[in-house]
């Protein structure tokens, strides 16, 4: 059991450390900045993906969870499974200013590694899932993601910044 653990376990570091890689794309030079409600682009997320019972979460919450202190977000709209039993979330945050970005960064790779570690012991499948999430910046705008289907958040959000 004890190597079994391990292996999950530097499996799961692994894999974080390939995610931290993920894109990070800005605004073209010359090019006009998005400006859409995180509240547009987190509700297409949720009508185009099946979702269990999802909370939202506020800014105590927020912090709680993702150790992220929400006076540093423009806008955010961030959930979570209702109950413990899947790994489903998803995440959108528009940061005021641009320099916050890596912190939110910083606080989604957190959260990614606490969702895993809570389920490698747990529930297999929803360990397996939690490893292969999505995240992506553009500009100001970010995203966290955790399903089956990371391909379908990934074209909703990419679509805002066509």
């Amino acid at each position: 059991m004890k190597k079994k653990l391990l292996g999950i376990l530097l499996s799961a570091v692994m894999v974080v450390s390939l995610a931290a890689c993920g894109e990070k794309s800005e605004p073209e030079e010359g090019g006009q900045e998005v400006n859409v409600p995180v509240k547009e682009i987190a509700d297409q997320i949720r009508e185009e993906i099946e979702w269990s019972a999802m909370l939202l979460l506020e800014d105590e919450t927020l912090l709680q969870f993702y150790e992220l202190d929400a006076s540093i977000l423009e806008e955010y709209d961030a959930n979570m499974p209702m109950m413990n039993v899947t790994t489903q979330e998803y995440s959108v945050f528009k940061v005021k200013d641009i320099k916050d970005v890596e912190t939110v960064e910083a606080a989604i790779e957190k959260r990614a590694e606490a969702v895993q570690k809570s389920f490698e012991q747990y529930l297999p499948d929803q360990y397996e899932n939690a490893k292969n999430y999505y995240t992506e910046t553009n500009g100001k705008y970010l995203v966290f993601v955790i399903h089956e289907n990371v391909e379908k958040a990934e074209e909703i959000f990419q679509g805002y910044f066509k």
